[in-house]
């Protein structure tokens, strides 16, 4: 019997497995189902390319991924910082025209006004009945409100465009749709902004997030791959797990930490008896395991220059809402950047069930499509198609079942809290959960998932030491 297995070699499963091994918990296992570790951490071999987490969101001290890359080398001594403010960034509208900058800048300035708020919202002390708790409402609402504001205090020498900052204002739903992790149908405000977004900007991991991976591992107690776990059976002396593929052998354990992701649980591939409980069940059911579809598209002339590859696609509303009804795909496609070390790769965003969409496309249809809108939203009909495209659809993927995780309208800030509570009790902890989509104050971001892992190790380990220094004093 061992005395800890954990479930998923993610960024969760081995920083839980690290800091078991740095505290003398030595029989501990950890049992992944792919060939290889990290999950949603996948570095592309041949290209480089994160085809998944793509960045370090906060380069702060109070990041603890942060530290741990410096700590090991993993940065550069002039850390690479993406910028997510505006960088002059240009709009394009589907008949090919470059929208007004200053009123571009302008509707910028107030697509941020109204993402701070949302991120602030669960902050305030009484919530208005007029969102409804929905984000999808609440910024429809604020931008109708910061354009007519805009419009009454406005000078009759002002050079705004109304009509063009509409049209951003409109398009940049997608844009928050993509941070956001789905489209906003479903998304709960009250809860949104529990997510601490750390200051620091995204720290670009120079030989991306599986260098993260690799030395982990180094660190991390034993490991086997291609195991995947079909059921736990749990007590409160322990727990007993089944591998999907010999459904005789079994695994036991004093402790386990399961750490695979939201959709793998809500899609009940893997089962716990007995149940997880009401309130664990309800918190799980109450979030959304994400959907989107990362493409990187490789040219075989790039038709930029470095620094010049930020395209902004300028939707109508009208415009996409036919999109949906026609199921076309590259209506939720907010736009394409360049890509950092790589001068001929842009990558494209889709967002929602366009997504799912895609991730079911062959390559041939996708990299029509693309080369489709660049024309469209540039003007230009001599943009060459992308020769290939490099993706990993995580939507499809049995071990992921979606991106990153978010709340609906339903969830509550107690349901993460809920989450990291042990089973059957903090006095007796014997299974627990893991992974991005569990921690109170970080979920959704890669170092949130790592402390979710750590913070679930700590309380074995004093359970342990607990348990050992009663043993001692008898």
């Amino acid at each position: 019997m061992y005395d800890v297995i954990i479930i998923g070699g993610g960024i969760a499963g081995l920083s839980a497995s690290v800091k078991l091994n740095q505290n003398n918990v030595k029989s501990c296992l950890l049992v992944e189902a792919r060939d290889r570790l990290g999950g949603r951490m996948m570095t592309s071999a041949e290209s480089g390319l994160d085809l998944g987490a793509q960045w370090i969101h906060g380069g702060v001290h109070a990041n603890s991924l942060y530290n741990y890359a410096i700590k090991k080398g993993l940065l550069k001594e002039e850390k690479q910082i993406k910028d997510g403010g505006w960088d002059g960034e240009l709009f394009y509208t589907s008949q090919g025209r470059v929208t007004d900058p200053e009123s571009s800048k302008k509707a910028w300035e107030i697509y941020e006004r109204i993402y701070n708020e949302a991120e602030n919202y669960f902050r305030r002390d009484s919530y208005s009945d007029d969102y409804g708790n929905s984000i999808q409402t609440f910024y429809n609402m604020r931008s109708k409100e910061e354009l007519e504001k805009l419009r009454l205090e406005d000078s009759s020498d002002s050079d705004y465009n109304f009509e063009d900052m509409k049209l951003i204002l409109e398009s940049l739903v997608l844009k928050f749709a993509g941070y956001l992790g789905d489209t906003f149908e479903e998304a709960g405000l009250s809860t949104y902004g529990t997510a601490i977004e750390l200051p620091g900007g995204d720290v670009v991991l120079p030989k991306g997030t599986e260098s993260i991976i690799e030395e982990l591992h180094k660190e991390s107690g034993p490991i086997r791959l291609n195991e995947k776990v079909s059921r736990v059976e749990w007590n409160k002396d322990g727990a007993t797990i089944f591998i999907d593929k010999n459904p005789e052998e079994v695994l036991r354990a004093k402790h386990v930490i399961c750490t695979v992701p939201l959709g793998v649980i809500q899609n009940n591939l893997i089962t716990f008896q007995p149940s997880l409980g009401q309130a664990k069940e309800n918190a799980l059911a109450n979030l959304r395991p994400g959907r989107i579809s990362k493409i990187f598209l490789h040219f075989q002339e790039p038709f930029w220059l470095p620094g010049e590859g930020e395209l902004a696609f300028a939707w109508s509303q009208q415009e996409m809402d036919e999109g949906r009804q026609k199921n076309d795909w590259t209506t939720s496609v907010p736009g394409m950047n360049e890509v950092d070390g790589h001068s001929n790769v842009l990558c494209m965003w889709v967002c929602g069930e366009a997504a799912l969409q895609v991730d079911n496309l062959q390559e041939n249809d996708i990299l029509k499509g693309a080369s489709l809108l660049l024309r469209k939203f540039t003007g230009d009909p001599e943009i060459s198609t992308p020769n290939r495209i490099t993706r990993h659809a995580w939507m499809k993927d049995p071990l992921c079942m979606g991106t990153w995780s978010y709340p609906s309208l339903h969830s509550k800030h107690e349901d993460y809290f809920e989450l990291m509570k042990p089973l059957p009790s903090e006095d007796n902890p014997r299974l627990l959960l893991a992974g991005e989509h569990t921690h109170p104050t970080y979920w959704s971001f890669m170092h949130g998932a790592r402390l979710s892992g750590i913070e679930q190790a700590e309380k074995i380990i004093k359970f342990v030491e607990q348990k050992q220094l009663l043993q001692y004093n008898l």
